[in-house]
Formats: C-alpha cells, sequence, structure tokens
C-alpha cells in the first residue's frame, strides 16, 4: 500500500506591525474597527387575528436588503478601544499593497503622527 505524502501547507507570512499609538496593539494582527450607518429596506407580512375579542395586528419581516450604506472615518483600535489618528482611508491605503512595500506606508502613518499637535 502506498500513501501519497500530505503537501506541507504554505508558509504564513507575518504581518507588518502598524502599532497602535495608545497601547502598541498592531492594528494589523488585532484589529481596529469603525462604524457605519445602514439603511435596509425588507418586506412586512401583516396578518390579523382574534383572540377573546380583540383584533391583533401581527407581521414577519423578509427579504433584508441594504439600500444605502455609509462608513464612518474615524478608526478606533480593537484592544483599546481608543480613538486612531489615522482615519478608514488611511490605513486601508496598506489594502492590496505588496507586503515589501507596507513598512514604507506604515513609515509615512507613523510620521503623520510628528505633525499632529498634542492637543488635538
Amino acid at each position: 500500500m502506498s500513501t501519497t505524502p500530505i503537501p506541507a501547507s504554505p508558509e504564513k507570512p507575518e504581518l507588518p506591525v502598524l502599532a497602535c499609538p495608545n497601547c502598541g496593539s498592531n492594528l494589523l494582527t488585532e484589529g481596529f474597527y469603525n462604524s457605519c450607518s445602514e439603511t435596509t429596506r425588507l418586506r412586512e407580512d401583516n396578518d390579523a387575528y382574534v383572540v377573546r375579542d380583540r383584533l391583533y395586528i401581527d407581521h414577519e419581516e423578509s427579504g433584508h436588503h441594504t439600500v444605502d450604506h455609509q462608513c464612518d472615518l474615524e478608526t478606533f483600535c480593537r484592544t483599546c478601544n481608543t480613538r486612531l489618528p489615522w482615519t478608514l482611508p488611511q490605513i486601508r491605503d496598506l489594502n492590496g499593497e505588496a507586503l515589501s512595500a507596507a513598512p514604507a506606508v506604515i513609515a509615512k502613518l507613523m510620521a503623520e503622527l510628528q505633525e499632529i499637535p498634542p492637543d488635538a
């Protein structure tokens, strides 16, 4: 009986470090969040019924779908829940970036911290 060797799983490369200025957590491994507002449209099927001489109208909802979705630009560290100094589009500039180029984008974000007045 011949056994086929199981191929080794591909190595998972380490994510670069984008540190939270408050707690130092790596936002790329521990996460960050933002809020969004959504308008949803759905169908409500209404039915009437009688219980002990009283009329009731109940409904069931179905067919939920998003009509509008707006993301807030403020971002927050998932670890310490502190507001981050970067907007959502600034952090998402890393999206699709080559791993070799990510440190330069992160360095640009970190350099912006030096430009922000302490009372901002």
